[in-house]
């Protein structure tokens, strides 16, 4: 007799029981919220195509459908057209889903080809949906950047160096070629040949070919400095592991109430620099903030740069940014220049053996110099401070206050500073490793965009059904769906929608 765990269960008996697919989704399955959510968006005005059918022709798949189909590969972590179709015939939930529609791989890829900057849209309509939930906090976010591989090999990706090395190796195999085709004027005779005439000639034409190619796309790079061949708009950057991949830079703002993405962007610059006003002001945008309306944004020292931290300034975001070390002239133990303090009132600077630094440059100079090379003479501690034979020099740029401002927050706010990596840092770790989403399976600066929207679009969803329930969500969605349908008004609706939300039998 076995000894094993056994059914009765027959693969070929049919049912006694009459069981729909609805019978087999739990009330909390998080494909119900799915469900109702899409169906409670204006597909049209979020731009899908077919979002309203033609009289004629051949009849579309309903957006809708595919964007839950879409929504749902990406909660599970199944990105491939391919696997979707796959899907749609064995899953249940998303033959419960789709209602037991099949669309084969190509019509999936190309739903999320041809809606480019709908799935972008889609990000954005959710994260109204958040705000009218009242999840974001509106007071501060924190901003980061990830690197993500794009869709473009190593060998597809050409820097001027790259480019100069394949010339000159070209070039020494047309001189070879050309070499053994002058040194070959017997053909016949000649036994060490093993290629004919012909064949010789061919191969020199292809190599004066690849050389021309070459020479024109180094002209290119002259100009954009990189060339990516499959995705123009990929960059080769530095990766966490510090190795280097041809990547996309992925910028994100996350409220700091709730850890909501607010704002996405995907910019093709490798570093964070030159990103902080950029995806802060998107984050203030979207939480709808005017200008008199203060934000406090966090962000680490990649991003700290004076014209940014002027803009923020201008635009009433308050940063906390870490400052980089600055560097010193031997190095731990020497004097940087944040140890010399700035005198407002004589215009100098004092060293930290504590003697002046007179301005020696005219008012009307941009870069003002600060000298005192008769101290550093008969200092004790000149080479702790200076390898220059005649002293230290101090440059005070026209952005020095800025600075001066952004690290006095820094110092007084530490501890706040501090929630930065619990902000954000774990949402690109979700991403990468809950979601699978280490790199792009599309093309260009619009797609990825909207590849990595959708992304943190599921992101968010997530977190939503996490801190309200899905059973709670898909009841408030449900309502969105009916006030619509009857046309109530706003503030009716918003009303009737607030009574759902507290309704303590939907938990």
């Amino acid at each position: 007799m076995s000894r094993y765990i056994r059914t009765e269960f027959n693969r070929n008996q049919v049912g006694f029981i009459p069981e729909s697919y609805d019978d087999k989704i739990a009330d909390d399955n998080p494909v119900r919220v799915i469900d109702a959510l899409i169906d409670s968006l204006d597909m049209e005005k979020l731009g899908f195509t077919y979002a309203t059918p033609k009289k004629t022709g051949r009849k579309p798949y309903d957006p809708k459908d595919m964007c839950k189909l879409y929504t749902y590969g990406y909660f599970e972590g199944i990105r491939s057209s391919r696997k979707l179709e796959k899907e749609c015939h064995r899953n249940v939930e998303v033959m419960w889903l789709l209602k037991n529609l099949k669309p084969d791989f190509k019509t999936i890829a190309d739903f999320r080809k041809d809606n480019k900057q709908s799935l972008t849209n889609l990000f954005k309509q959710f994260s109204s949906i958040c705000k009218e939930l009242g999840l974001y906090g509106k007071e501060m976010i924190a901003v980061d950047g990830s690197k993500f591989r794009a869709n473009n090999s190593r060998r597809k990706n050409y820097t001027k160096g790259k480019v100069k090395k394949q010339i000159a190796h070209f070039e020494e195999s047309a001189n070879k070629y050309m070499e053994l085709l002058a040194a070959s004027d017997d053909f016949e005779s000649n036994e060490t040949v093993k290629l004919s005439k012909e064949e010789i000639l061919a191969k020199i034409a292809d190599a004066k070919k690849k050389i021309e190619e070459l020479t024109e796309l180094g002209k290119r790079i002259e100009e954009e400095g990189e060339i990516s061949i499959t995705d123009p708009d990929a960059r080769h950057m530095g990766t966490s592991n510090n190795g280097t991949d041809i990547s996309h830079n992925v910028q994100i703002a996350v409220d700091s109430e709730h850890h909501l993405v607010v704002a996405v962007d995907v910019v093709s610059s490798p570093a964070d620099q030159g990103q902080l006003y950029n995806i802060s002001s998107k984050a203030k945008e979207e939480l709808e903030l005017s200008l008199e309306d203060e934000l406090i944004v966090l962000a680490d020292k990649g991003y700290y740069t004076g014209e940014e931290l002027q803009e923020c300034e201008k635009h009433n975001m308050t940063t906390i940014v870490a400052r980089p070390k600055l560097a010193t002239p031997n190095g731990e133990e020497g004097y940087s220049k944040d140890k010399f303090i700035y005198n407002r009132e004589d215009n100098s600077y004092t060293c930290p053996q504590g003697h002046k630094l007179p301005c020696k440059s005219k008012e009307s100079t941009k870069n003002k110099k600060y000298t005192n090379y008769k101290a550093c003479r008969s200092c004790p501690v000149k080479k702790k401070c200076t390898n220059a034979e005649r002293g230290r020099q101090i440059i005070r740029g026209p952005l020095e206050e800025i600075y001066e401002r952004a690290d006095e927050r820094y110092f007084e706010n530490k501890e706040l500073y501090k929630q930065r990596q619990m902000i954000v840092e774990h949402v690109f770790g979700t991403i990468k490793r809950g979601l699978g989403f280490s790199y792009f399976l599309l093309r260009g600066n619009e797609k990825v965009k909207a590849e990595s929207s959708m992304h943190f679009f599921v992101y968010n969803l997530k977190r939503v059904i996490n801190l309200m329930g899905a059973k709670k969500l898909t009841e408030y969605f449900k309502a969105c769906i009916l006030l619509h349908f009857l046309n109530i008004t706003k503030n009716k609706q918003k009303w009737v929608q607030n009574v759902i939300l507290s309704c303590p039998n939907v938990a």
